[in-house]
């Protein structure tokens, strides 16, 4: 006798055992694969976005001029002893610093003090003094700059330099001691930030000649109207430190055997840079430095921590670490060159750093990291709420006495 086995409702008669359960399980890897896909393209995406932020943020060349342009705040109203100001299209986060600065204008150039908040969102700034030119008009553009002192030196500093050509290429000023000072030779030599001027380093020309120095405030690769690095990108020290060993050369050249390094912002990447490659670097006796940026690795993480689209968040950790991996092979950074504070060896003679504890572009851990790791060697001089390369700016006289100290 033949025996047909019951077909169970929910089974086909033609249809083998299992076959719902395996076209669930692939529908169910389909979607994980989908996901997983989507997931590892936003990752990717994000990461090349943040890699072209880098860019754009730290590696870009943008030269300052002889003056910045006049985009930062608009005069509401002038008197003779004060300005009211209010924020411009590319106001900056010292728009109602306790601070002094310089003020630009077409038509003149003068030095602002601390803020004086208002309640409409302005702020008042007493007008010490009218440099150059006629004074800011209602209604006109201006630039507050923390470089202070923008009109030439012989104006705004009483000093008059000399202009020289270091390396056939690069012009500086030369800053020579008074007549009546002591002869040396001993000379400074200034170095600038990130697409930064000469002008920005007549605070460390004031303090150094003051403590009896000639000064050489030199320019390098990338700046306004000198030659460019040859990737077209700023490089941290990683290339300009041989502008800075030319101008080493020059001031060995005429006369100088003893070399004061000074270095604000970037230009303390250059000056570690230098101090690690060049083999002049055991002619250099002290070195003052200003904000320096020390690990473009802890700038960019920095940096990072409100660079969210939209909701101005932190990046998430992977993403910062796949973007500058991606920006090694984009644009060619070697991460580990442009560190600082990974082999602090390089630090071999007194050394004073000033820093901002408010610096919000270098954080000031990691000056704070330097003078840890080299505590025989580095003074560290924290000035409270200054931004980036505003210590001076907030505390003139702090800044300046502690620079005269240190160079006497």
């Amino acid at each position: 006798m033949t025996i047909v086995p019951t077909t169970s409702p929910a089974q086909s008669p033609h249809q083998p055992s299992g076959t719902r359960t395996a076209r669930g399980s692939h529908h169910w890897w389909r979607w994980v694969a989908a996901v997983v896909v989507v997931l590892l393209v936003v990752f990717l995406a994000a990461s090349w976005y943040f890699s072209g932020q880098i860019a754009a943020g730290a590696l870009t060349s943008t030269p300052e001029g002889a003056l910045p342009p006049y985009d930062d705040v608009v005069v509401v109203a002038v008197d003779s002893d004060s300005v009211t100001l209010a924020k411009g299209p590319d106001a900056g986060v010292n728009f109602d610093a306790a601070a002094v600065y310089g003020l630009a204008w077409e038509g003149g150039t003068g030095i602002v003090g601390a803020a004086a908040p208002g309640p409409d969102g302005t702020v008042v700034r007493p007008l010490e003094e009218i440099v150059t030119g006629t004074p800011p008009m209602v209604g006109q553009p201006a630039a507050l700059d923390s470089a202070y002192w923008l009109a030439e030196p012989s104006v705004s500093l009483g000093l008059t330099p000399t202009d020289v050509l270091v390396d056939g290429r690069f012009p500086a000023w030369l800053f020579p001691t008074e007549a009546t000072a002591a002869p040396t030779t001993t000379m400074a030599i200034a170095v600038h930030g990130q697409n930064g001027s000469r002008s920005d380093m007549l605070r460390s020309v004031e303090a150094a000649h003051r403590a009896g120095l000639p000064v050489l405030d030199i320019t390098y690769r990338n700046d306004l109207g000198v030659p460019a690095d040859p990737t077209g990108r700023l490089q941290y020290g990683a290339s300009e430190w041989q502008d800075l060993d030319a101008a080493v050369s020059w001031a060995r050249a005429n006369g100088a055997d003893d070399i004061v390094l000074v270095g604000q912002s970037m230009g303390g990447s250059i000056v570690a840079s230098f101090l690690e490659n060049s083999d002049q670097a055991a002619v250099v006796s002290k070195v003052v430095l200003d904000a320096p940026m020390l690990s473009l690795g802890a700038t960019v993480e920095n940096a990072a921590s409100t660079a969210m689209p939209v909701t101005g968040g932190a990046v998430p950790p992977p993403v910062i670490w796949a973007a500058e991996q991606l920006t090694t092979v984009r644009y060619g950074v070697d991460w580990a060159a442009v560190d600082y504070l990974d082999d602090t060896s390089w630090v071999t003679v007194p050394t004073l750093v000033l820093h901002g504890t408010a610096d919000p572009r270098v954080p000031v851990a990691v000056s704070e990291e330097l003078a840890a790791a080299e505590p025989d060697l580095v003074r560290l001089v924290t000035i409270a709420d200054a931004l980036h390369v505003e210590a001076w700016n907030v505390d003139p006289d702090r800044w300046s006495q502690e620079v005269v100290e240190f160079l006497s």
